[in-house]
């Protein structure tokens, strides 16, 4: 039976459903029209100022809302977060630092942040081997990218601050001069390209600090050196020893020579007297008019010659007994311990054959 209340006219049928097409076309047509217009907005045309802004990891929608609000990309209560959910970018929004400006329409922002249009990374990696001197660690920023490289080069002459001796009073208090060399401690840092050369040099003292100080306060009172003249022959022994089992030889071998008051004759202090140093040191740079100058100096030089690691350190303070006074290097680099100038002189011939 037909239900009366029913048109069953087809064409009336059929006209309603084109009807109903159109209407549904309208409301979608609207609908985009309308995401259209808001994704078109802007918090101010007129502004084409680029703000930084950074998004840290896993931050919520609302969380970046807000970051964008505060920077100015964003009006407070706009469209925001309502379109993020209807494109589904909510749940994909890339952290890093973004440059965003007032002018910029939502799609715009929208589009970066999901896909992730970050600028370049404001840190890098520096990574600086034990026995590096600060010249070296300065040749190491400059391939990172740090453009104050040079600056940092002039900590070993004026590094010393008196804010940071202030500071580490415990760890400066005693030393004669103003130069880092040997308090940068070597490690791995991820520093800011923006960072200035003191504000760096402060990272790798607390660093020196945290692993050095520890080791010190108990090493001071079996040692009659003092901090500032471990790091010295530190420096000296991480120059020297290429393999890590040799350090507390070579440590002997230069508290046996100062203690019978012969020059420490050791060629990376010669090297570091130099402006230009050669790969091996000529026999004529031994005549090099410098405090570093081993070979014409009896004791330690004014101060240390690179940055070691803590193991030199160590071995500074508990040298091995020997009774060796020279050592020649190997093509392997390990060395050949000699008691004598005879047995050494035997052992160079047998290398140079």
């Amino acid at each position: 039976m037909t239900n009366p209340n029913l048109p069953n006219n087809p064409k009336i049928l059929n006209f309603n459903i084109k009807y109903l097409v159109l209407f549904v076309i309208c409301i979608l047509v609207l609908g985009a029209l309308f995401l259209t217009a808001i994704l078109s907005q802007s918090s101010n045309p007129l502004n084409l100022t680029k703000y930084r802004v950074i998004i840290p990891e896993g931050a919520s929608s609302h969380t970046v809302a807000r970051s964008l609000e505060e920077a100015q990309i964003l009006k407070p209560n706009s469209s925001f977060i309502f379109m993020a959910k209807v494109l589904g970018i909510s749940k994909h929004i890339q952290a890093g630092t973004y440059e965003l400006s007032p002018s910029d329409p939502l799609w715009q922002i929208l589009y970066k942040l999901r896909r992730g249009a970050t600028l370049p990374s404001s840190q890098f990696k520096a990574t600086f081997p034990e026995g590096s001197s600060i010249y070296k660690m300065g040749e190491i920023l400059k391939k990172a990218g740090y453009s104050e490289a040079d600056k940092f080069q002039d900590l070993v002459k004026e590094g010393v601050t008196a804010d940071l001796r202030q500071k580490y009073w415990h760890i400066f208090k005693y030393i004669p001069s103003e130069s880092l060399e040997g308090y940068l401690y070597p490690d791995t840092y991820f520093f800011l390209l923006t960072a200035s050369p003191s504000a760096m040099a402060e990272t790798m003292v607390k660093r020196f600090d945290v692993v050095v100080t520890p080791f010190w306060n108990e090493a001071k009172n079996i040692t009659k050196l003092s901090l500032h003249e471990i790091l010295t022959l530190a420096s000296i022994i991480e120059k020297e020893a290429k393999r890590p089992e040799e350090r507390a030889i070579i440590a002997s071998v230069f508290y046996n020579r100062m203690r019978i008051g012969m020059p420490l004759a050791a060629d990376p202090t010669i090297k570091y007297a130099l402006e230009s140093p050669t790969k091996r040191v000529l026999f004529k740079q031994l005549n090099v008019d410098s405090l570093y100058n081993t070979y014409k100096r009896r004791g330690l030089p004014p101060g240390p010659i690179c940055n070691p690691g803590i193991e030199s350190i160590k071995a500074a303070v508990h040298p091995a007994k020997t009774n060796y006074f020279y050592f020649v290097a190997k093509k392997d680099g390990s060395h050949i311990f000699s008691a004598s100038w005879d047995a050494h002189q035997r052992a160079r011939r047998g290398l140079s054959r």
